[in-house]
C-alpha cells in the first residue's frame, strides 16, 4: 500500500475514504474515542452534539478534505521531483489518534483554515503585488483563531511567516492586521450577543481520557523516529533545492513551533494531548522525506506499517 501512495497515480486517493470509514466504524463499535455532549467551537460557542452520526460524518469529511489539500500543496510546490500522494495518507493515519476525526470540533476546523493560510503563504512572491494574498491569508488565520482562541496568542508569528517570503511593506502589514480583525470582530460580537463562554479544556466530558496517554507515548515515539529519518532526506533535498523551497520549509518550522507550544500548554494545563494534532500538518510535509533515502527505506517502511497497524489495533486494547 505504501508503495502505491509513494507513486504518482492520483487514483490511489480513492482508498482514503475507505480508511476513514474503517476508523469511524471501529470507533462506533468500541466507543474508544468518546463523543462529548457538546462540540467546542471557540468564540462561536458550543453546539449540542444531538446528532452523533452527523458529527462523525462531518469530522471524517473534513479530515479527508484537509488531507487532499495538504497533498495538493505538497505537489504544487514541488517538494518532490514528481507527484506523490503519501502526505494525504499520513494525515489520515496520524489524525486517527485524535478525537477530531470521530467528531467535528473547532480544533479540526482550525486545522482547515491553517492549511488554507499555508496555501496563501505559498502563493506569495518576492516582487509581485501581494496585498490581496496577504489579506486573504490573514482572514484565514483570523477564522482559525476564532474557532480555536489560543491561536490568537501566536498570530504575531504570521508576520514572521510573511517576512520569510517578502520584505516588510507597511501597507501589507496594515492589510494583514485588518484581515485578522475582520473575522475576529464578527466572532466577538457573536460571542457577546449570545453570552458564550470559552472552555479551554477540550475534552472535559471524556471520563477515561487517561487511557489515551499510552497512545500518545507509543505514537509520539514512532513519529519522532520517523521524523529523525526524514531529517536526513530533508537535509539532502535542501542542499539541491531552490531558495524558494528553503523558505517554504522555514514556514513549516514555524508551524511546528506553534503546534509544540499549544500541545505543551494543553498537556501541562489539562493533561490532554489534543492540541498536538496541529503538529500533524507540518509532519505531513516532513515525513515523506523519510522514505526517500534508500538505505533507511526498509526501516522507515516498517515504522510506518507499525503506526498504521497500531492505529487499528488500539481500538481493542
Amino acid at each position: 500500500m505504501l508503495k502505491l501512495f509513494l507513486g504518482n497515480r492520483a487514483g490511489v486517493l480513492i482508498v482514503l475514504p475507505f480508511i476513514v470509514l474503517a476508523y469511524i466504524y471501529l470507533n462506533s463499535l468500541t466507543n474508544y474515542y468518546q463523543q462529548g455532549t457538546s462540540i467546542n467551537l471557540g468564540l462561536w460557542g458550543e453546539m449540542k452534539n444531538s446528532f452523533g452520526l452527523l458529527s462523525k460524518i462531518l469530522g471524517g469529511l473534513l479530515v479527508l478534505s484537509n488531507a487532499f489539500l495538504i497533498n495538493w500543496i505538497f505537489n504544487t510546490n514541488e517538494f518532490y521531483e514528481r507527484n506523490t500522494y503519501i502526505p494525504a495518507l499520513l494525515y489520515v493515519v496520524l489524525m486517527s489518534f485524535y478525537h477530531s476525526l470521530y467528531s467535528i470540533d473547532g480544533l479540526l476546523i482550525a486545522h482547515t483554515f491553517l492549511i488554507l493560510l499555508l496555501v496563501k503563504l505559498y502563493q506569495l512572491g518576492q516582487n509581485s503585488d501581494a496585498r490581496k494574498t496577504i489579506f486573504n491569508g490573514a482572514i484565514f488565520a483570523g477564522i482559525a483563531a476564532t474557532f480555536h482562541p489560543p491561536l490568537f496568542v501566536l498570530l504575531p508569528l504570521l508576520i514572521t511567516m510573511v517576512l520569510i517570503i517578502r520584505p516588510f511593506v507597511f501597507r501589507e502589514f496594515i492589510l494583514l492586521i485588518m484581515g485578522i480583525l475582520v473575522p475576529t470582530i464578527y466572532a466577538l460580537f457573536f460571542y457577546h450577543y449570545y453570552n458564550h463562554k470559552i472552555d479551554f479544556q477540550l475534552l472535559k466530558q471524556v471520563s477515561d481520557y487517561q487511557k489515551k496517554h499510552i497512545d500518545f507515548i507509543v505514537t509520539a515515539s514512532l513519529f519522532v523516529i520517523l521524523f529523525l529519518f526524514s531529517l536526513v532526506g530533508i537535509s539532502s533535498k535542501m542542499q539541491k533545492s531552490s531558495i524558494r523551497l528553503k523558505k517554504l520549509v522555514r514556514i513549516l518550522w514555524i508551524y511546528v513551533a506553534i503546534a509544540v507550544l499549544l500541545g505543551s500548554w494543553d498537556y501541562f494545563m489539562f493533561g490532554q494531548i489534543e492540541r498536538f494534532s496541529f503538529l500533524m500538518i507540518p509532519l505531513c510535509f516532513f515525513l515523506p522525506f523519510s522514505f526517500t533515502t534508500k538505505k533507511n527505506q526498509f526501516i522507515t517502511t516498517i515504522l510506518f506499517y507499525l503506526t498504521f497497524v497500531y492505529s487499528f489495533v488500539n481500538f481493542f486494547l
